[in-house]
């Protein structure tokens, strides 16, 4: 049985189909990364995060729906896209919470610090 050279480039046509719809058939669900998202949306959601870093929740918080929207399409790259988006959104919504965090501590030690002074200046002027 010989195959005509059309006959030849339509069977490999059809193989070359055939393979890539098996490549993208074997990407696995990405549920694993989904639920590290959901996670990282929660620690942030702890922080009650203010200002930009609410934002970013808020943006982790969209990506992570649209990825499990994404899921049970089927659309396993795409929904590990907005997977991935969502885990850096809340990422950074956790830097920037922590970040404040760590401002406004800063800024209640320069006032106690500030406070002391004034104290420490008035009360030499006291004992005389």
């Amino acid at each position: 049985m010989t195959l005509s050279r059309e006959n030849f480039q339509r069977l490999l046509l059809l193989l070359g189909l055939l393979l890539a719809t098996q490549v993208v058939a074997a990407m696995a669900a990405p549920e694993a990364e989904i639920a590290a998202a959901g996670s990282a949306v929660a620690a942030a959601e702890r922080l009650q995060p203010r200002g930009q870093a609410a934002l970013d929740l808020d943006r982790a918080r969209d990506r992570l729906a649209q990825a499990q929207a994404l899921l049970a399409k089927r659309k396993y790259r795409d929904a590990l896209a907005m997977a991935e988006e969502a885990q850096a959104a809340a990422g950074l919504a956790q830097a920037r919470a922590r970040l404040a965090l760590a401002q406004q501590d800063v800024d209640e030690k320069t006032a106690r610090n500030a406070d002391l002074r004034r104290q420490l200046l008035v009360l030499p002027e006291s004992r005389q």
